[in-house]
């Protein structure tokens, strides 16, 4: 990199090419597109693919120059790392953090705290790969998101020095294990992209192969002598450009990326960088004065633009006005600039071991800075209890998992007792909170335990596409469950039902086995609550707490001190809409409670909703929604209490198990 070179004090080892600053400013106008209009720049994602083509290339360019010249450091390599990257990484971490504690609710806060750490640590791919799933925040709500890509490079750097030096000496040794590397990591990237695709976009084995293109473009140019300017070396460049370009404009949030269809910008990229600087195409339109400033700008720049954005979402509950995105975006170059040339820049030129201590240890304070938040909760003591109540309990115990596999696809499992279950909850993610209530209720006398995975209805037999991440796996999920019931015989089996969207919503796809292209969606939804029912009822007692009402927006919407005067909260939902939303639902219900009379159908729109109206903070009552979807404690107890779902649960389960 450019900024890099002026640093090392190699400038003389290195042939700058403003073109590539300019490819760089490419790269960053095309992610701060892509974040910023999403519903227009859908492919500019793939900027971030062309950063790691470009640092690949530059840093392999870089070190081998040096090692021409016999004056290759690891010490000197990191501490540039350190003086390139840390001081704009800590200025921007410390402002998201004190954003955060006026803008964010505690749990948010946690959550930032969190990826603050990680980030400062260079592992935020990890942090976020960890955390995906349906109960993860929406990737807009999330400030240090962007921070993954840094992480990646900087675990592509701990190894490829190394591995460069090792081998500087066996030239054609180290140019094919790069290649067999760089064929791996694509090859995993292809394959992970369909079978674990958040895997896939986080982890960094296979993110290197992009980086290792790079890096084997820098490499086979270090042999070759420079070529004079060309018809070629002008329509490459241009062939680049139109592949990056074409790859903005045709991909989006839908393509299995990275994968095959990375292979555009980063062949696009490749195209770029391998022809001469001093080519028309490179000197007059990527070499242009405000695409090379940009570029030189882009670290920050791509720093300050997500948070800025992110806590523009949260503010506003969703995507907010265009004009306050433009706005963001203005301040973004704003603040960019301001920190290249009074912070960055004078930085880089203290090269002194004290100040390099001083750096490390101002980013150590940041990550400490984000334990200290999540180790907390996000400092719930600024909020009072109703608020501080809303978060998302413990998803599974020490106990629970090792009566399963592994492997076996479940995120909520929770017991009470060595002994298998005599009461048994089973449901998606919204089971968790009435197992919360019921459980400690029921545990004196009987073994409670729950069952469950975020993403899958009880539906038994059916597939599901476009409702969650985790629909590939909600058949075996099910699976499992039933498994699991037929093997220990619970007296009593709690199904959390669910979701009315399955049958409403034309994006969301039911399938099955044996079944006509005429039949319904409602159809298939029945046959899969009564397969499922079915097998339940051979072994135990069926309780069935119908749906739960959910709403467009969150709780957090109305809670926060701050929010945008363009802002709308819906914690409120007319019942009729409600009862109209459910009406296909229930009629499946209606019908299988005459199929299988033997099962308690529990009504909850009953006991959460008032006569005309659903709301998430009733008068006179505390919150009922942790989010839109998810009842808070203080709504589960009120669920429990009001229908007597302990009393019909006990209801023959008279005897205290016993061993």
């Amino acid at each position: 990199m450019h900024p890099d070179v002026q640093s090392a004090g190699h400038a003389k080892h290195f042939h700058y090419r403003p073109a590539v600053d300019g490819l760089r400013g490419v790269a960053v106008l095309a992610v701060l597109g892509f974040h910023a209009f999403p519903e227009t720049v859908s492919g500019g994602y793939v900027g971030v693919d062309v950063f790691f083509v470009i640092s690949g290339f530059l840093i392999t360019s870089i070190i081998a120059r040096q090692l021409l010249h016999a004056d290759f450091s690891f010490a000197d390599f990191y501490w540039r790392r350190v003086r390139r990257l840390f001081p704009a990484l800590i200025l921007v971490l410390a402002t998201t953090l004190a954003l955060g504690w006026f803008l964010l609710l505690p749990n948010e806060f946690k959550q930032l705290g969190k990826h603050a750490t990680a980030a400062a640590a260079f592992l935020a791919n990890f942090a976020l790969w960890r955390e995906s799933g349906y109960f993860d925040t929406a990737a807009e709500f999330k400030p240090l998101l962007h921070l993954w890509s840094l992480g990646i490079e900087e675990q592509f750097y701990l190894v490829w020095p190394a591995i460069l030096v090792a081998l500087w000496k066996r030239k054609t040794a180290l140019f094919a294990i790069l290649s067999i590397l760089v064929l791996a990591s694509f090859a995993l990237s292809v394959s992970l992209s369909q079978s674990a695709p958040v895997a896939n976009f986080y982890w960094p084995v296979s993110r290197f192969w992009e980086l290792g293109a790079g890096c084997l473009l820098a490499l086979s140019m270090e042999k070759s002598t420079r070529a004079p300017a060309s018809t070629a070396s002008n329509l490459l460049p241009l062939a680049g450009l139109v592949l990056i370009l074409a790859s903005i404009v045709i991909f989006d949030t839908t393509t299995p990326f990275p994968g095959w269809p990375a292979l555009l910008p980063v062949t696009g990229s490749l195209l770029i960088l391998a022809t001469p600087g001093d080519s028309w195409f490179q000197r007059k339109v990527l070499a242009s004065r405000p695409l090379v400033w940009t570029g030189l700008i882009s670290y920050a720049l791509y720093l300050w633009h997500w948070p800025l954005l992110s806590f523009l979402n949260i503010l506003a509950a969703g995507l907010p006005p265009l004009a306050l995105r433009w706005v963001a975006l203005g301040l973004s170059f704003l603040l960019a600039w301001l920190t290249y040339r009074y912070i960055e820049l004078p930085i880089r030129r203290h090269k002194e071991l004290r100040f390099n201590l001083r750096l490390a240890a101002a980013a150590t304070i940041a990550g400490l800075a984000g334990i200290v938040v999540y180790v907390t909760g996000g400092v719930a003591q600024r909020f009072d209890s109703d608020i501080q109540a809303l978060h998302h309990g413990p998803r599974r115990d020490a106990l629970c998992p090792t009566r399963f596999d592994a492997k076996a696809p479940i995120n909520y499992c929770r017991t009470t007792s060595e002994k298998p279950p005599s009461i048994l909850f089973v449901g998606d993610s919204r089971a968790h909170a009435i197992y919360e209530v019921t459980a400690p209720l029921l545990a004196p006398k009987h073994s409670v335990m729950l069952l469950g995975r975020g993403g899958c209805p009880p539906l038994l037999n059916v597939r599901l596409r476009g409702y969650d991440q985790n629909e590939k796996e909600c058949q075996q999920v099910w699976q499992t469950f039933v498994q699991y019931v037929h093997r220990t015989k619970p007296r009593v089996v709690v199904v959390i039902g669910n979701d009315s969207s399955l049958i409403n919503d034309p994006e969301i796809h039911l399938t099955r086995a044996g079944a006509t292209a005429a039949e319904s969606k409602e159809a298939t939804f029945e046959y899969g609550l009564r397969s499922l029912l079915s097998e339940l009822t051979q072994y135990s007692r069926v309780i069935y707490l119908g749906e739960i009402p959910v709403f467009p927006t969150s709780p957090s919407c109305f809670l926060r001190a701050f929010r945008l005067p363009t802002t709308h909260c819906h914690p409120e939902r007319d019942r009729v809409q409600v009862e109209r939303a459910v009406a296909p639902y229930n009629r499946v219900l209606a019908r299988l409670q005459t199929a299988f009379p033997q099962v308690q159908l529990v009504d909850a729109i009953t006991v959460l909703c008032a006569a005309n109206v659903c709301s998430q903070r009733p008068p006179g009552k505390p919150i009922l929604y942790s989010d839109a979807v998810h009842l808070s404690p203080a709504g589960a107890r009120l669920l429990v209490e009001n229908t007597g779902l302990t009393r019909l649960i006990s209801r023959d389960v008279v005897n205290p198990d016993s061993g």
